[in-house]
C-alpha cells in the first residue's frame, strides 16, 4: 500500500509539494507493513480534573526503537489538533531527528482522539458516552500520556517529550506537571500561547459545529462528517504562508491533488463530536490555570527542570515568533532553533525538504546532549 502510495504521487507535482504529499500519503495508509503494531492499552479508571470519571481509559499508540534496558532513551511524542500518532513519522526512524537506532519512541493518540477509521483512545464517541463524556483538558490528556508511560512501560524519567502545534504545548504542561518526568522538552511548531488567528479560528470552528446541519447538539447516529471538514478548514489557509500557497498550489490542478491527500490524511477522516470536545478543551484548562501557581503563568514556566529546545518556524501563522521569544525567555536554559520555511506552521510534514534538514540537524544535537554519559541532565537520571 505505502509504495502504490509513492508510486501514484511520484511526478504529481513539484517536488516541494510531492514531498509533502508523500509524508501525508505514508501517514494516511497507517499502518503498512513495514510500520510497527497499532497497540491499545487499557488503564483502569479515569478520574477528570473538573469532574466525571471513564471505568475504563485506553490509549492507542506505536512505539518506534527498542527501549534499552536502563530506560533513559524514551522520547514521548503528542500530536497536534485533530492529528494522531502518524504525524512526526517523516523525522523517526534510523539516522533521522528522532534516530531509532538510538531511541525509543513512544507515539500515541491523545485522549479524546478525533480521527475515525482505527481503534483509538478514549474519547466521547469510541467509548459511546457521547456528549456525556467528562470535559476534559490539556492536563487531562497529559495524565493520560504519563499513565501510559508509566505503567505500561513502566518509564520514570523520560529522555524527552516532544509535541507539534497543540501538542507542544502539551509538552510544555508535561514539564510543570510532572517536572521530573523527563530531561528535556521539544515543542516543534507550537508553545504556550496562541496567537490571534489561533484563539479567533478555534471560536469559529466551534460556530461552524454548532450550526451545521447533521449535528443535532452533539448527540447524532452518524457522523456529520463534512460538518467536522468545514469546521477544520477555516484553519487550512494559515497552515502554510501565502507564498507557499502561491508558489506550489498555483493551479487548480494542483490544489485538486493537495486536496485530496490532505483530505485522507486530516480534512476528511474526522468525527465531528471529538472534533467539538477537542476544540472546547482550551477553554477548560491551560498553563496557566495549573493548580499551585495561582495563575501566574510566568512562575509556572519558571517551575520548568527539563531543558526545552523550541523549533520553531520564523513565519508561524498560530504561534507567532515573538511569543516563542518570551516563553524561551521565561523558561531556565531553553533555547530556540528558529527555521525559515515557505512551509511555515506546517514544517513537520516535511513540505520544506530543506526545513526538515534543519529541523533535523537541531533535535539531533539536543537529544544527543540529553543522553551524552557525564552531561548533567545524565547525572541527574
Amino acid at each position: 500500500m505505502h509504495r502504490s502510495c509513492l508510486e501514484r504521487l511520484a511526478g504529481a507535482v513539484q517536488a516541494l509539494v510531492a514531498a509533502l504529499l508523500i509524508g501525508i500519503c505514508a501517514a494516511a495508509t497507517a499502518h503498512w507493513p513495514d510500520q510497527p503494531p497499532h497497540q491499545m492499552a487499557r488503564l483502569g479508571e479515569f478520574k477528570f480534573e473538573r469532574g466525571g470519571s471513564i471505568p475504563d481509559l485506553r490509549i492507542s499508540y506505536v512505539t518506534h526503537g527498542k527501549l534499552n534496558a536502563a530506560k533513559d532513551n524514551a522520547v514521548l511524542f503528542l500530536h497536534g489538533f485533530g492529528g494522531n500518532h502518524h504525524n512526526l513519522d517523516a523525522f523517526i526512524g534510523p539516522g533521522r531527528a528522532f534516530d531509532t537506532d538510538k531511541y525509543f519512541v513512544i507515539c500515541p493518540d491523545a485522549l479524546g482522539a478525533t480521527q475515525t477509521g482505527y481503534a483509538h483512545s478514549s474519547s466521547p464517541t469510541s467509548t459511546g458516552l457521547k456528549m456525556k463524556f467528562p470535559k476534559y483538558n490539556q492536563r487531562d490528556m497529559v495524565e493520560a500520556q504519563h499513565r501510559l508511560v508509566t505503567k505500561v512501560f513502566g518509564i520514570p524519567r523520560l529522555l524527552a517529550v516532544t509535541g507539534i502545534s497543540s501538542g507542544g504545548a502539551y509538552a510544555v504542561q508535561y514539564a510543570v506537571s510532572h517536572p521530573q518526568a523527563m530531561a528535556g522538552i521539544i515543542p516543534i511548531s507550537g508553545g504556550t500561547f496562541f496567537g490571534a488567528y489561533g484563539r479567533f479560528e478555534g471560536q469559529l470552528t466551534r460556530s461552524i459545529l454548532d450550526t451545521c446541519a447533521g449535528w443535532q447538539h452533539g448527540n447524532y447516529r452518524r457522523n456529520p462528517a463534512a460538518c467536522a471538514t468545514n469546521a477544520l478548514s477555516v484553519l487550512i489557509p494559515r497552515f502554510y504562508t501565502p507564498e507557499w500557497w502561491d508558489k506550489y498550489v498555483d493551479t487548480p490542478e494542483a490544489y485538486q491533488r493537495w486536496r485530496v491527500a490532505f483530505g485522507a490524511y486530516y480534512l476528511d477522516v474526522q468525527d465531528a463530536r471529538d472534533l467539538y470536545y477537542l476544540n472546547d478543551s482550551f477553554d477548560r484548562g491551560w498553563l496557566g490555570d495549573t493548580p499551585g501557581f495561582n495563575g501566574d503563568v510566568a512562575a509556572a514556566q519558571a517551575s520548568i527542570k527539563a531543558r526545552a529546545l523550541f523549533v520553531h518556524p520564523v513565519q508561524d501563522a498560530f504561534f507567532p515568533q515573538p511569543n516563542i521569544a518570551n516563553e524561551v525567555a521565561a523558561i531556565a536554559g531553553a533555547r530556540a532553533a528558529s527555521i525559515d520555511s515557505l512551509a511555515g506552521h506546517t514544517i513537520w510534514y516535511n513540505a520544506d525538504p530543506q526545513a526538515t534538514a534543519a529541523m533535523t540537524t537541531a533535535i539531533r544535537a539536543f537529544l544527543a546532549e540529553l543522553h551524552a554519559p557525564g552531561s548533567r541532565v545524565a547525572a541527574e537520571r
